[in-house]
């Protein structure tokens, strides 16, 4: 049998869980505000972005046309959240996040699912990487 590593050895800081959980607080507003400068502060320039639709993004300028679009033309009567299911921390300066966003509109609910590498740069954390997947919502 062989030994497989756990990519959970380093711990977690108490400072950095809250950091990235404030990250996932502002796109939440930035998404009410329908606000897609704010949404985006917070991505690397090298961002690598799967969008719910399969759409792949790569560098921060796709990713905030995409969201321009998206948040000033589709985003009205939308009302979503994130639910940090887990924040892990394979190395000190990696943080994996898997979420689910429900999507509440006026005539259905839908849900994502996400997973999105930050990175800690300069003392701060960067969404660098994010896959989005739609899933079906039970009634």
């Amino acid at each position: 049998m062989t030994d497989r590593p756990d990519t959970q050895e380093c711990q977690s800081d108490k400072d950095d869980v809250r950091l990235v959980e404030e990250i996932f607080a502002d796109l939440e507003s930035a998404f009410a505000e329908h606000d897609a400068a704010k949404f985006d502060e917070r991505f690397t320039a090298d961002v690598v972005f799967t969008a719910v639709n399969g759409a792949r993004f790569f560098g921060w300028e796709k990713i905030h046309a995409y969201h321009s679009e998206r948040l000033t033309g589709h985003a009205g009567g939308i009302n979503t959240w994130y639910e940090i299911e887990r924040i892990t921390f394979p190395a000190p300066d990696v943080a994996v996040v898997f979420f689910r966003q429900p999507i509440v509109v006026s005539e259905h609910k839908r849900a994502n699912v996400g997973t999105w590498v930050l990175v800690k740069r300069d003392g701060q954390w960067w969404i660098s990487a994010g896959q989005n997947t739609g899933v079906a919502v039970a009634e």
